[in-house]
């Protein structure tokens, strides 16, 4: 199963809050944030808060989102009826305002991928 991948960014992840909230308004604000966390691999919100400031003023860092971990740590909270395949769903239907790269970045890829032409 694929894990979806993110660029590790506070606009993407209030994205993915606020998405998460329309799919499941009955989720407290705070156990969404701790849920999150849980899905990059950060043990509680706290741990992951400075994390995400440090490193997105510096890197472009993509990070793998795994929306079983966000299901458990939600199920320790108290969710229980949290549908895994319902949620993963959810998350591959976001669209979150920072890709991986910017279009300038992405033409360079283009670019190193595309095959030498038989004729050159």
């Amino acid at each position: 199963m694929l894990n979806f991948s993110v660029n590790f960014s506070p606009s993407n992840i209030a994205t993915l809050k606020k998405a998460l909230r329309s799919g499941y308004p009955h989720l407290r604000s705070a156990h969404l944030d701790e849920a999150i966390a849980s899905s990059f691999g950060f043990n509680s919100y706290a741990a992951m808060r400075p994390v995400l400031h440090d490193v997105s003023m510096y890197a472009r860092l993509v990070v793998h989102l795994n929306h079983l971990l966000l299901v458990l740590r939600l199920k320790e909270l108290g969710y229980e009826n949290i549908a895994p395949e319902e949620l993963r769903s959810l998350i591959w239907k976001i669209e979150f305002p920072h890709t991986w790269h910017d279009g300038e970045v992405e033409r360079a890829i283009q670019a190193l991928r595309r095959p030498t032409a038989a004729n050159a």
